[in-house]
């Protein structure tokens, strides 16, 4: 009896000896499956990259996610390229601009940076005359003259901003090919975001057919420098950004375009030299940085639905928001990025948006800005004790995935 009791207390507490493995097992496994969600996005490994119908591919043909952070040369942000990968960015957008085209040797240590943490790099040409002596001037930003060069042809040989033009629409081509040159063996580099923020207002960027009116046209320009490239290294993305116009868009009076106007692409597409090579872009910003409203909501749908969403929707070519951001502390903040992360995974299609099916990825971003300076609106996603800012960082990593 005293035996048979022992044997079954022994055979008791080995079932929950095993109950308690079992537990622990269960709970390890939840914990890896919460900790895989909230790892960073796939890091952009098999490349180089391409492009078929609305998604990016991988060298493999895997459907792949653009998702960046915006940073300039001089930013302080270089030595945290670690931090920017634990937040979930797999890809650096890097300002340059032509003024220091001399100095490109600058940007490979921020590159080798990126490299050693498995972050790629997409250089972007920011402006004309950033750098230039005097104060900081809103050049920097958004060149004024809405062009892509400040010498000669439509400019009035300044970048608007009453500083002298240095560049012209050749020499503009010259520096690409500078570019290109010098990272033609860099993997760490896959793309080229060939002009930011274009202007479609009276007298500046336009958008049409062929060499048309050349010293506006920017579909031209992007054709040209796009090819440019591609015959020195025809392992890089194109970005091309559409003109951004507030009042209308080319297509339609009605429908603004403040992000950019992609609304004739299907009409008259960029066409390079080196097929599935092209991505187009739109930058977007709630109304209290971009000054545009509505930023939210269903009229906003609608109007990127015709100005730039019908190229994702149906599978004409990908987009990529190559600006965007925000503190994140006020409704309409959270508004806006709303709006934008359902549009962006896909879950507007009711309202016309794109939709993705299984195996393709969500619209690509690049958020404003790797680093922390109090004066900027967004302040950065760093605060100011150099930690990732976890408001920010809440709303960005809903972009991470579908």
């Amino acid at each position: 009896m005293t035996a048979t009791c022992l044997r079954v207390a022994g055979q008791t507490t080995s079932f929950w000896r095993m109950r308690q493995i079992s537990t622990l097992i269960l709970l390890f496994t939840l914990a890896m499956i919460a900790g895989a969600a909230a790892e960073p996005t796939k890091f952009l490994t098999s490349t180089p990259l391409s492009t078929r119908g609305s998604q990016i591919v991988d060298a493999k043909g895997t459907s792949v996610r653009i998702v960046s952070v915006g940073m300039w040369p001089d930013n302080g942000a270089d030595h945290k390229m670690e931090l920017i990968a634990e937040a979930g960015f797999n890809t650096v957008r890097l300002d340059w601009s032509n003024r220091s085209i001399d100095k490109l040797s600058e940007l490979d240590r921020i590159i080798a940076g990126a490299g050693r943490a498995h972050l790629k790099v997409i250089l972007d040409d920011h402006s004309n005359e950033a750098g230039a002596p005097g104060p900081w001037k809103p050049c920097y930003a958004q060149q004024v003259n809405g062009l892509w060069y400040d010498s000669g042809g439509a400019s009035d040989d300044t970048d608007g901003c009453h500083n002298r033009g240095t560049v012209t629409d050749a020499k503009f081509i010259q520096d690409w090919q500078t570019v290109a040159r010098h990272f033609l063996s860099n993997d760490t580099v896959i793309g080229y975001d060939l002009w930011n923020e274009p202007s479609g207002y009276p007298g500046m960027s336009t958008w049409e057919a062929g060499d048309r009116n050349p010293t506006h046209n920017i579909r031209w320009m992007c054709e040209r420098a796009g090819n440019a490239v591609l015959a020195i290294d025809p392992n890089k993305l194109i970005v091309c950004e559409g003109p951004m116009n507030g009042q209308r868009s080319l297509a339609d009076p009605k429908t603004p375009a403040p992000w950019g106007d992609l609304s004739l692409v299907k009409k008259y597409p960029v066409q390079l030299s080196v097929p599935n090579k092209l991505v187009y872009s739109v930058h977007d910003y709630p109304t209290e940085i971009a000054g545009y409203k509505p930023d939210s909501g269903p009229e906003k749908v609608a109007q990127m639905n015709k100005v730039w969403g019908y190229l994702v929707r149906d599978h004409i070519a990908p987009v990529w928001i190559g600006e965007m951001g925000a503190n994140m502390t006020t409704e309409d903040h959270r508004r806006w990025a709303k709006t934008l992360i359902a549009y962006a995974n896909g879950e507007l299609g009711a309202a016309g948006g794109p939709t993705f099916d299984d195996g393709e990825q969500g619209i690509g971003i690049d958020w404003w800005f790797a680093g922390f300076a109090a004066y900027s609106n967004p302040t950065g996603i760093f605060d100011d004790t150099g930690h990732l800012n976890p408001v920010q960082r809440a709303t960005y990593t809903r972009f991470l995935g579908r």
